[in-house]
């Protein structure tokens, strides 16, 4: 990195961080989509921002959700159950103030974080069953009081329905086990990590790409957790074609070039990926 870019990205990160010492996903995202569209490699954006957080004293709210993750991995991986106490010491880990720093993680993200990782990996989470296990009960006695009035009102006379369902099997469908699924779901959660951290398709081993391709080996049809794969490989050509019209705003055919072929790789947008081409004059128009 030349000495320029290494001061305007020392100034970028200090601006995001200097009123509340806390740099979060989307502003750690944009720092890194602009250091990127200077040429500026992933690994040396992230030594510079963590360098300056360091010397702040400020912290990454990505990196103290990663850490929250592993906690609750570690707590919910062998039983899929999050007891009070576990959720509590996660918690206090990632919401305390560190040594050397000035804030610690957003209450209301870590919260949000959790509620979403139960959901995402089948944990079962006391405090929402505690929360939900009284009007539950409610509810079922009123259905059942509501069913027994319907047989009691509707008399003796009962007639006899015959349905025949038609089913189409798709002789191509892939059954997945439990344990295909479990790697999807872990597949996904490193995905969505290498996203916050602006690693697309590089570095290709450790990078969005590479576990959304690990995901289509072994679901190709996309049966499960299909559409969020789609979502996030859209979200990264969005992102590609996005740097695609801001190197052609400035005349850097070179650029525009990398970006879309960038873009290609993820196997998703085709369309909107083709249309761009048109639009840069990459390829000709079809009459």
């Amino acid at each position: 990195m030349n000495p320029a870019d290494q001061l305007w990205l020392e100034n970028r990160v200090h601006a995001a961080i200097d009123d509340d010492f806390y740099l979060d996903r989307d502003e750690e995202k944009r720092i890194k989509e602009e250091a990127a569209a200077r040429g500026i490699a992933v690994a040396e954006a992230e030594l510079v921002i963590r360098v300056e957080l360091e010397k702040a004293g400020a912290v990454c709210e990505r990196m103290l959700l990663e850490e929250l993750d592993r906690l609750l991995h570690q707590f919910t991986d062998n039983d899929k159950r999050l007891d009070g106490k576990e959720e509590r010491d996660a918690l206090d880990k990632v919401l305390a103030v560190a040594t050397g720093k000035k804030k610690g993680l957003d209450p209301r993200v870590a919260a949000e974080y959790v509620t979403s990782f139960c959901r995402v990996h089948g944990v079962r989470r006391d405090s929402e069953t505690k929360r939900w296990a009284t009007p539950f009960i409610a509810f079922a006695i009123v259905a059942v009081l509501a069913v027994a009035g319907f047989w009691f009102t509707r008399g003796t006379k009962t007639e006899r329905v015959t349905v025949v369902e038609t089913k189409i099997v798709d002789s191509s469908t892939v059954t997945l086990s439990d344990k295909d699924k479990a790697e999807i779901d872990d597949q996904l959660r490193r995905a969505t990590q290498f996203v916050e951290k602006a690693q697309y398709t590089d570095p290709p081993e450790s990078s969005a790409k590479a576990c959304l391709d690990a995901i289509r080996q072994i679901d190709p049809r996309g049966q499960y957790r299909g559409e969020e794969v789609k979502g996030i490989a859209n979200r990264i050509v969005d992102h590609y074609l996005a740097l695609a019209d801001k190197s052609h705003t400035a005349k850097d055919t070179v650029g525009v070039k990398r970006w879309i072929e960038r873009a290609k790789l993820m196997g998703a947008g085709t369309e909107l990926i083709r249309e761009k081409e048109k639009a840069f004059g990459l390829v000709r128009n079809e009459r």
